[in-house]
């Protein structure tokens, strides 16, 4: 028996009886594996001569079934995580990090019916995702990502907050399961708190005669369709563009990838823009780009859906 055999019979043999405990839910965890395996397949991309496969999995669930599967999913996702991996590194495919698989509710799916997105995520978006996920399953404050807790179904994705570049580095990093993907939170927290300048003291000081001064609030920065003219005011500093209804902004365009660009901001007065691996590609004024910054009055193309860039 092969190893990748071996690596499916051991997804088999991890879920034996659980069946038994999901009533009459008839997803089977066999079934998430191989369409995320497919899914992998089909969203891998080639560039610089090596081809490069998913990071975040997101296996979109009907409410009902949600609620059958909640306690399962850390071992789930801790299973079907080792599984991609080996698979990407059997075909020689190139993760950024290890993969992170993820489970949200879709209530336009009907009982029984699943579905699954794989999307080229950078390793730090991934870190801060599975930090996230270690929240959510009560395991934040353990070292190893799988193991039971209590978990709320009816489970909905909230605005990520940036981190860093969005380029991914296309560095496959040796960590695999969860073990990597918690070292990969606590690095990239560490990081963090290691960029924060020490604040520098200020001599205690009297001023007279001076009006206090109100502190300036940044303009608003907005996206401007060219075609219809509907403006989408960038409220959030992480914004989705693409076909998927989980974007923040949804677009009804064939030549977009499902998750094709985000909108991030860098600080208060400063945006940027990052592509997610779509497809076609993100163009800033007729140019395709992986990640740059924002200027006013750029235009941002996405699939055949041109914006304008703007502060109002």
């Amino acid at each position: 028996m092969g190893l990748f055999s071996k690596l499916e019979r051991r997804v088999e043999d991890s879920f034996e009886g659980m069946n038994d405990k999901l009533f009459d839910a008839p997803i089977s965890p066999v079934q998430i594996t191989k369409k995320a395996e497919k899914q992998m397949r089909r969203e891998k991309m080639v560039g610089a001569g090596k081809e490069y496969a998913p990071t975040l999995y997101t296996v979109l669930v009907n409410p009902d079934d949600d609620r059958r599967l909640f306690g399962m999913y850390p071992t789930l996702a801790g299973e079907t995580e080792t599984y991609l991996r080996a698979k990407a590194n059997e075909e020689g495919w190139v993760m950024d990090g290890a993969p992170l698989v993820r489970f949200m509710v879709d209530d336009n799916l009907r009982h029984g019916k699943f579905d699954v997105i794989a999307e080229l995520v950078s390793a730090p978006i991934v870190a801060q995702l599975r930090n996230e996920e270690l929240e959510r399953y009560g395991l934040a404050q353990q070292s190893a990502y799988r193991g039971a807790g209590q978990v709320q179904p009816g489970y909905h994705p909230q605005p990520q907050q940036p981190v860093g570049g969005y380029a991914s580095s296309g560095i496959d990093v040796p960590v695999s399961g969860a073990a990597g993907g918690a070292g990969m939170a606590a690095a990239h927290g560490a990081h963090q708190a290691a960029s924060v300048a020490e604040p520098i003291p200020i001599p205690n000081t009297v001023m007279f005669d001076q009006e206090p001064q109100a502190e300036a609030q940044p303009a608003a920065a907005y996206l401007v369709n060219v075609t219809t003219d509907r403006s989408f005011p960038l409220s959030n500093s992480r914004v989705l563009i693409g076909r998927a209804t989980n974007c923040d902004i949804v677009l009804d365009d064939l030549n977009a990838s499902r998750t094709h660009a985000e909108i991030f901001r860098e600080s208060p007065t400063v945006w940027g823009l990052a592509d997610l691996g779509s497809t076609n590609g993100t163009l800033v004024n007729g140019k395709h780009i992986a990640s740059v910054l924002l200027n006013d009055g750029d235009r941002i193309t996405v699939g055949t859906t041109t914006f304008v860039f703007t502060f109002q």
